[in-house]
């Protein structure tokens, strides 16, 4: 009763928007590296030793999504260090940067298509649309804004050509403030908070400031299956909704083995001990 309660609680969308909410889990621990290699149980009542192929306290959180190929191929060079060294005798240091914790679903604010102000460097007081939100590093990119002169392809040189170059948006820390929501009343920066609307139906921003609500943008429901869920092209491997609502489990006295027993066609003649429960 209490589980089906808690199933039936307004979530924040902060909880349930993203790009690959519906990647699936174990797929992007294996991407990170950080999935056990081997675990070595039945010890005796001591706790299980885990080899990981990279331990969780060393991943180190990119910019990029786990599974695009920079930093998968950063994960798997991580990974080959951290084994290298152990067969070595030198001490293998944690070389993961210092970088903030990442925020709780009730402080996090902006979703990608939000328009911020960008509260820091040349772009200061500047506003902008988000066009990636990273939620491990509790950092955006906003579009066209504190941007960085960086080299495309540096090995043009070799050649006798000039290396190209282009501005690339650099990663701006919303627990740092570096950027805030836009209050759509009077176009200035505000804090918000997260607070149910009038029917208790769901989570609604909130300025600080003003009161006025800002709604979420289309491109916050936008994730790597679909633009949307009414344009979603159902494959074979989908299971369709009348068949999910289809009632097919059909309670039973008997034990899970005897089920199974009958289903078989297996007789078994034997009767069982009776059990008493103290």
């Amino acid at each position: 009763m209490f589980r089906s309660a808690v199933l039936k609680c307004v979530k924040k969308p902060s909880s349930t928007l993203d790009y690959g909410q519906h990647m699936p889990k174990e797929y992007v621990e294996r991407v990170k590296r950080t999935v056990p290699k081997k675990i070595y149980s039945n010890r005796l009542g001591a706790p299980d030793i885990i080899r990981w192929v990279l331990p969780p306290e060393d991943y180190v959180p990119t910019p990029e999504r786990p599974w695009m190929d920079n930093s998968l191929q950063k994960n798997l060079t991580r990974s080959n260090n951290y084994h290298k060294s152990l067969l070595e005798t030198k001490f293998f240091r944690l070389r993961k940067p210092q970088y903030n914790k990442k925020l709780p679903d009730d402080d996090w604010f902006i979703f990608t298509g939000d328009y911020v102000i960008v509260m820091v460097g040349k772009d200061k007081h500047r506003k902008g649309k988000v066009s990636q939100v990273n939620r491990e590093t509790n950092t955006v990119l906003v579009e066209g804004l504190h941007t960085k002169l960086k080299d495309i392809n540096s090995e043009l040189g070799r050649v006798g050509l000039k290396p190209m170059k282009r501005w690339e948006e650099q990663p701006l820390d919303v627990s740092k403030g570096e950027v805030k929501l836009v209050n759509p009343y009077n176009e200035s920066p505000t804090d918000v908070e997260w607070k149910l609307n009038e029917k208790g139906t769901e989570y609604i921003r909130i300025s600080k400031a003003t009161g006025h609500e800002i709604p979420l943008p289309k491109e916050a429901f936008v994730t790597y299956e679909y633009t949307t869920k009414e344009k979603y092209l159902e494959s074979k491997k989908d299971t369709t909704a009348t068949e999910v609502l289809k009632r097919t489990y059909v309670p039973k006295l008997c034990t899970f083995e005897d089920e199974i027993m009958e289903s078989l066609g297996i007789k078994e003649k034997r009767q069982r001990k009776p059990t008493f429960w103290y």
